[in-house]
């Protein structure tokens, strides 16, 4: 069984005051992938940043994803459905503190797929916690961004390097028809 792990797709890290640009250019691949997941009957999870005060991320970025703010809310994009699962994190792994991995153990996940932001730090971090958790680890390269200046690449390399993930496209999860080239 398959999880569809999309990480703070959030209004704070989109448009708002940890915007990244790149972010944009992700949103249609995640729909794809993400109606893709719906139809398959994978695990849906949204792990979203839902920051306290005390929270010691905030001394490095400062106030963002505040909990229950309208900043830490999934895009509308990418809104989630009433039965998907909404997971607030107070770190930047999907699986540190969440009840993550014994939830997705009960629904029979062996395999996460993991998408969203940033691919150098909480789809890092989540990849981590994956890999400790026993599930097979999967990332989309066209589902996942840095931000601007990182080397996207490098981070994905790392990524299959350190958490032994396949990398792979979202057509390729999909099973979409890629034309040939001309």
């Amino acid at each position: 069984m398959k999880a569809l792990v999309i990480v703070d797709m959030l209004k704070d890290f989109v448009d708002g005051s940890l915007a990244n640009p790149r972010a944009k250019e992700i949103i249609e691949p995640l729909r794809r992938l993400l109606a893709h997941a719906r139809n398959a009957g994978w695990v849906v999870v949204f792990s979203n940043d839902a920051h306290r005060p005390e929270d010691p991320e905030l001394k490095v970025w400062g106030e963002h994803a505040m909990e229950g703010t309208p900043g830490s809310a999934v895009i509308d994009e990418l809104a989630p459905l009433e039965d998907e699962i909404i997971s607030p994190k107070r770190h930047y792994g999907a699986f540190d503190e969440t009840g993550l991995t014994e939830l997705l153990r009960e629904l029979g996940v062996d395999e996460v797929v993991i998408t969203g932001q940033h691919t150098h730090i909480c789809v890092r971090h989540s990849s981590y916690g994956a890999l400790k958790a026993g599930f097979d680890v999967t990332v989309p390269s066209d589902a996942v961004c840095a931000f601007e200046g990182v080397d996207e690449d490098e981070a994905l390399e790392y990524l299959k390097m350190a958490y032994a993930a396949n990398v792979t496209t979202v057509d390729e999860l999909t099973g979409a028809r890629v034309p040939a080239p001309a």
